[in-house]
């Protein structure tokens, strides 16, 4: 674990020298704000942490001396589309480069869902999808899923009450990742 931390840790200084400016903290990606919140609402005791500088790492979520790093993803909830047969999906976008469970604890694919439809005014439900980044090399290995133009997976996550399924390539169930916090908990206690 502390040599993990102390990777994670040298990442963060060794981007501090590089040329690449200090992002705007007052204009985060709104993904990783709901986010955030929804660690600290859902994760008993955490702390999260923004990184001044793009390293890999959206969310740094720390419970005393343990820690997770977490990497977010945003869609909205497409519900006109049709895939393989049923109507509405997100799409997610992973970078095969940055698919690295040595820098990444957990990736979290959030979907805002429109809950009285694509072009309603009504308010946004937030989906989340938690899962530890070794699980996802797993299945992306097993869906057989190929990597588009530029080395990037797409995940399409279609979403029919508490089941998940990612329709892509070979259809694969997510329902058991499903607003999983209890992941990130362990994961602090461990």
């Amino acid at each position: 674990m502390k040599k993990r931390l102390k990777t994670i840790l040298s990442l963060f200084i060794q981007t501090w020298g590089e040329s690449t400016p200090i992002r705007n903290l007052w204009s985060l990606e709104s993904g990783e704000v709901v986010t955030a919140e929804a660690i600290l609402e859902n994760v008993k005791d955490a702390e999260v942490y923004f990184p001044l500088h793009d390293i890999g790492t959206d969310l740094l979520v720390v419970k005393g001396k343990n820690h997770v790093s977490v990497q977010v993803k945003e869609s909205r909830y497409f519900t006109k589309r049709v895939l393989k047969g049923t109507r509405g999906h997100s799409w997610h976008q992973v970078h095969k480069k940055k698919l690295d469970k040595e820098k990444v604890d957990f990736y979290i694919f959030l979907t805002y869902y429109q809950k009285g439809g694509e072009h309603s005014p009504s308010p946004f439900e937030h989906r989340f999808i938690i899962i530890p980044t070794s699980e996802l090399e797993k299945r992306i290995e097993e869906a057989e899923k190929k990597s588009g133009k530029g080395g990037i997976f797409s995940f399409y996550f279609n979403f029919e009450g508490k089941k998940v399924v990612e329709k892509r390539d070979i259809p694969t169930d997510y329902s058991n990742y499903l607003n999983r916090w209890d992941l990130i908990q362990q994961a602090l206690e461990g």
